[in-house]
C-alpha cells in the first residue's frame, strides 16, 4: 500500500519536474531567440544609418519578438531609420 503510493507520487513529481524543464527550456529558447533577433537588428541599422541613440536601443531591447521581426524586414529596404519604426519600410 504505502510502497504503491510512494511510487506514484515519485512518477507524479518526476512528470511535474519533467514538465517544469520543458516550459523553462522553451521560455528560455523564446529569450535567446529574441535576443539574437535584437542583437542582428542592432547591427543592421547600425550598418546602415550609423550609431544608434540610446533610445532606440532601448526600444529594440524592450520589444516583443514579432515588432523586432517587423523591423527587421522594414530595416532591409528602409531608406530611413524612422521608416523602420514607422512600419513604410521606406520613404
Amino acid at each position: 500500500g504505502k510502497t504503491m503510493v510512494g511510487q506514484v507520487a515519485q512518477e507524479l513529481i518526476a512528470k511535474g519536474e519533467a514538465g517544469g524543464l520543458v516550459k523553462g527550456e522553451a521560455r528560455g529558447l523564446a529569450k535567446g531567440e529574441a535576443k539574437g533577433l535584437a542583437n542582428s537588428l542592432r547591427q543592421l541599422l547600425e550598418h546602415r544609418f550609423g550609431p544608434l541613440a540610446q533610445a532606440v536601443l532601448g526600444r529594440i531591447e524592450s520589444a516583443s519578438p514579432a515588432e523586432l521581426g517587423d523591423w527587421f524586414k522594414a530595416a532591409l529596404n528602409a531608406t530611413s531609420l524612422a521608416a523602420v519604426f514607422e512600419g513604410r519600410g521606406s520613404d
